[in-house]
């Protein structure tokens, strides 16, 4: 699953560095049009989602370890999750598309449902997921007047000048930037249930991967092997499938999910609907692909650098706004609203290919990662031991 945390790591980096111009339809060269089209299919939406699965199923592990050894987890899980809000709270000054609160605040909602059987969860996901395409719907039918235009190439270019003159991100200070993303914290999970990135959408994501830990199947991969690739088959299948005839709404009735659209009500809840329910299965799908790829000898040695990463995950994903920040914020380098989608693709691969070097070189020597230790000495009030043993000796 390390594997796996870390494959979504590079897809939340690479995704969340769009969100400063790069998702602009004013870049569209070859190269951008081709960059924004990998990153659409095979990223946005797929890594949060996927990410989102795993925190939902670490917290089953974490139920059977507590199980196991016989004590009260709500104390120990509570802590880590107060320390997980703060930790994301802090994060958000510099960045407000945090997640990490958020997920703070959903956990508890795990707490509420965790005796639930395991129908009734899958149920309930479902339902939750359906509430953005139906949300839409709605709010279609009742305003359909105000359908907006699409901008034209010309208009985005524009306005992406305008923001290298005026945005907080692009020309001010550090304290600037904490001050204008404040109003990001706290967290509101019920905030705009009309996105396929909701709160309710992303505890859907926690239940299914909560039903994946409770039901035992990763604890004997190799005598559930025909399950996972039968998961894999029907998510990959499914999954670029609706990314497929989503893309077809897109080319020929307007259809978008992210951008202004003209698509009818009708048009738009198809769009919809396979917009949520297909990033759902393509991340199962990637999940079980790695995970039986991991099986053999040649696909563990090629996927181990993933699993250095995916161990330091909250090391990993703050270190990526450290650097992406940096390079794009007006006290860095300045960059934000001037990179197009095949810039920022390369740059991604640079930032996390440095991240990859970083994580193997720090696994050799230390426990966890920094941002592991510290939340773990203080979920646990303890003083954790860091180095190695093996590497304390030298």
């Amino acid at each position: 699953m390390d594997i796996v945390r870390g494959f979504a790591l590079f897809g939340v980096l690479m995704v969340n560095m769009y969100g400063f111009g790069a998702d602009s339809m004013a870049w569209n060269s070859p190269t951008d049009q081709l960059a924004f089209a990998t990153m659409r299919v095979f990223f946005e939406s797929k890594s949060w989602t996927l990410f989102s699965m795993l925190f939902g199923f670490g917290f089953a592990v974490q139920l059977q370890r507590v199980h196991e050894r016989g004590f009260n987890i709500l104390p120990i899980y509570l802590r880590r999750l107060a320390v997980l809000f703060a930790l994301g709270a802090a994060h958000a000054l510099l960045y407000d598309g945090d997640i990490l609160m958020l997920y703070a605040e959903l956990g508890l909602g795990l707490l509420v449902v965790r005796r639930l059987p395991k129908r009734m969860l899958l149920l309930l996901a479902i339902g939750l997921m359906l509430v953005f395409p139906l949300a839409r719907f709605v709010s279609a039918w009742d305003q359909p007047a105000e359908l907006e235009e699409i901008q034209s190439v010309g208009e985005a270019r524009a306005q992406l000048e305008r923001a290298q003159r005026n945005d907080v991100y692009a020309t001010g200070s550090l304290a600037e930037v904490a001050a204008d993303n404040a109003s990001a914290i706290p967290a509101d999970p019920l905030e705009d249930v009309t996105s396929p990135e909701s709160g309710l959408a992303v505890f859907a994501m926690f239940l299914l991967g909560f039903s994946v830990g409770r039901s035992g199947v990763l604890r004997d991969i190799p005598g559930h092997t025909v399950s996972i690739a039968r998961v894999r088959a029907w998510g990959l299948g499914f999954g670029f499938a609706a990314m497929a005839a989503e893309r077809v709404l897109v080319a020929t009735a307007g259809y978008a999910v992210f951008r202004s659209q003209q698509a009818g009500p009708g048009v738009q809840f198809a769009g919809d609907f396979l917009f949520a329910f297909g990033i759902a299965a393509l991340s199962l799908g990637y999940a079980a692909t790695l995970i039986l790829a991991a099986q053999t000898p040649r696909g563990k040695a090629a996927l181990a650098p993933l699993a250095q990463v995916g161990r330091l995950a909250l090391t990993v994903y703050l270190t990526q706004t450290l650097m992406f920040t940096t390079l794009f914020y007006g006290y860095g380098f300045g960059q934000a609203f001037r990179l197009g989608p095949g810039a920022v693709t390369a740059w991604a691969v640079m930032i996390f290919a440095v991240q990859v070097a970083a994580c193997q070189w720090w696994s050799r020597r230390f426990r966890f990662g920094p941002m592991e230790w510290l939340w773990r000495c203080l979920t646990y009030l303890k003083w954790q031991p860091l180095r190695l043993r093996s590497d304390s000796k030298r």
